[in-house]
């Protein structure tokens, strides 16, 4: 094997699972694409992003299990035995193997906020002809705002049909019966509240592109969502229409510059009339963040807590720390726990990796580390994992406290290390204290990759009526930037996000197979959420009008024209704010930008 191609996650799982069979990979399902059944015969599998030549062949590689997606391009997803990952890691044509993680869904004013009705009045464009892709936690096929618009749902969750060129989950067309059609639910009412805005078309409670058509996914790992990507696109090319796809989702398991395999996929596969719009995040107030700049012969100490909840009742838990530094810097890690024990100092081996275990004070820690020539941005990246230890008798009670990241500086030249918490489906693994918090460089994957449209949130709803008639009022301040959109730029200093929309308190669709509590219901089909999950589809819904009216346009023509129709009160046209980004967008400024 391998181990400098393969990220550490993945190369745990295959550790644990040689060592202790099935019960190995509990751990791992709550944080990455492992697809293992024990009453299934078949292997375990990893769903994973590759990163290889654009043209390499795979095919060799079936009779091993291994089943690449794509036929071609630099980055690609695949289903891989566990017990194949030596074989894929031995291909010369493979540069980087890396597991698939769970993204988190990242949760009528609102379009006059933007001027869309003086814009539409003008223009009468209301979507028709294009495709609004939702990649999310599916749809509420029953939903009278959709009526005869949805064209196909893919369904992740549900038993495969054996469609061979998408072998995991269920396809739906909209011309089978509708009792087939609802097998398809969206329990959350995440994704159905997002087709809303975007797509909506019922009483009153209209979405910003009422007449155009839905393609649905319903998935959650980082693999599916690169996958609902290419099928979004492929209905579009058989249909011959433009697509628009909405990702209102996210996660922090990357370097935050656009370069891993999420980004570079959606960067591959965007482009004339073919865009993606995605949520900057909702990570504005949360420490998930923490910088420093470190000297020559310095040492450094960054403070995080491990949450109670994560490593109580002696069960099995980890927590998880990813930092990046320069390609031209050495710099050596390690841990101290909250009772003062170290690990020893660690630096990179000489072919570009090492790896060490270390038992501290009732937990195992484990650093990996790579050098530039096995990273996907070509700079240096660290991956800190602190679990529980089977082995000691405190397993939850030492590791209640303040824990701390060594940094020492041997040869620096730029000296900045940015690192960010690991993340799992039930929220994010530790939270940075003390002065090396860092408010800025927030926006993850998908929303850092260079040809998406990332969208941040406005507040411009504070009060509405529920379900029970009782007027519902939340204390924030109107007509700025929420408190929880999450701000870049990027960490190589691109300017994310790219806009703002209405956010906060958005009315949209409510799924049937949801719980709502009355005070968020507004009647039968309509409910109330927030976060920049709300504001994208704004965004989408604007893009796809602009489709209409122009089929053929790029992502880097839609994000000009984004912009210069955007504006941060106070500040000149064109001006930029870590927050703000180029502004809110104003759709009735896009009048005029029409191809001369």
């Amino acid at each position: 094997m391998k181990p400098e191609k393969i990220a550490p996650g993945l190369i745990n799982a295959v550790e644990y699972y040689q060592q202790q069979g099935e019960k190995g990979l509990n751990l791992y399902l709550r944080s990455m694409g492992i697809i293992n059944d024990p009453k299934n015969a078949k292997p375990a599998l990893a769903s994973v992003f590759i990163r290889c030549a654009e043209n390499a062949n795979f095919n060799h590689l079936k009779e091993y299990g291994v089943q690449v997606k794509q036929s071609r391009g630099k980055i690609r997803t695949a289903f891989v035995p566990l017990k194949s990952l030596e074989r894929l890691s031995g291909e010369s044509a493979i540069a980087r193997i890396t597991p698939s993680r769970h993204l988190k869904p990242l949760l009528n004013i609102g379009k006059t906020t933007i001027n869309l009705p003086n814009f539409q009045a003008k223009t009468k464009l209301t979507g028709k002809g294009v495709i609004i892709g939702i990649i999310d936690s599916g749809i509420d096929t029953t939903h009278p705002a959709f009526t005869n618009r949805i064209l196909r749902i893919w369904d992740h969750t549900l038993s495969n049909d054996g469609n061979t060129e998408y072998p995991e989950g269920l396809e739906l067309t909209n011309d089978l019966p509708k009792k087939i059609l609802r097998m398809s639910r969206d329990q959350t009412g995440h994704g159905t509240h997002v087709a809303g805005i975007a797509a909506g078309n019922y009483h009153g409670c209209t979405g910003v592109a009422p007449q155009a058509d839905l393609v649905i996914v319903k998935a959650g790992l980082n693999t599916d969502i690169a996958d609902g990507i290419d099928y979004i696109f492929r209905i579009a090319d058989e249909l011959e229409r433009p697509a628009v796809v909405n990702l209102s989702l996210g996660n922090h398991d990357n370097a935050h510059d656009g370069s891993d395999p999420l980004c570079n996929f959606i960067d591959q596969e965007s482009g004339p009339g073919k865009i993606v719009c995605c949520a900057a995040g909702n990570e504005g107030n949360v420490d998930i963040h923490a910088e420093t700049i470190l000297e020559n012969n310095q040492e450094v100490s960054i403070r995080f807590l491990i949450p109670a909840s994560i490593c109580a009742n002696h069960t099995r838990w980890q927590a998880e720390l990813n930092g990046w530094y320069a390609s031209q810097d050495n710099i050596e890690v390690a841990i101290q726990s909250p009772e003062g024990n170290r690990t020893h100092f660690q630096n990179i081996g000489e072919n570009g990796y090492s790896q060490k275990h270390h038992h501290l004070s009732g937990a195992q820690v484990q650093i990996t580390m790579y050098g530039p020539e096995n990273t996907d941005n070509g700079e240096h990246w660290f991956h800190i994992k602190i679990s529980d230890d089977p082995g000691s008798v405190s397993i939850a009670s030492g590791n209640i406290g303040t824990w701390r990241l060594l940094l020492k500086g041997v040869t620096v030249n730029h000296g900045r290390v940015n690192i960010w918490s690991g993340e799992n489906k039930k929220g994010f693994d530790v939270v940075f204290t003390g002065g090396k918090v860092q408010d800025l460089i927030k926006i993850g994957s998908p929303g850092a990759a260079a040809k998406a449209i990332t969208v941040g949130s406005y507040t411009a709803r504070l009060s509405w009526e529920d379900v029970e008639n009782n007027w519902q009022k939340v204390g924030l301040d109107l007509h700025t930037i929420s408190e929880f959109s999450s701000p870049g730029p990027l960490r190589n200093g691109i300017q994310k996000p790219d806009v703002v929309a209405p956010g906060e308190m958005i009315i949209s669709a409510l799924s049937s197979t949801s719980n709502c509590p009355p005070m968020m219901q507004v009647d039968e089909f309509h409910r109330v959420m927030r976060g920049t999950s709300m504001a994208t589809p704004f965004i989408t819904g604007l893009v796809a009008l602009l489709l209409e009216r122009e089929p053929q346009l790029t992502p880097e023509e839609i994000k000009e024209r984004l912009h210069s129709a955007s504006l941060i009160p106070g500040k000149p046209s064109g001006s930029f704010d870590p927050k703000w980004g180029f502004g809110l967008i104003d759709a009735e400024k896009l009048l005029y930008s029409a191809r001369e």
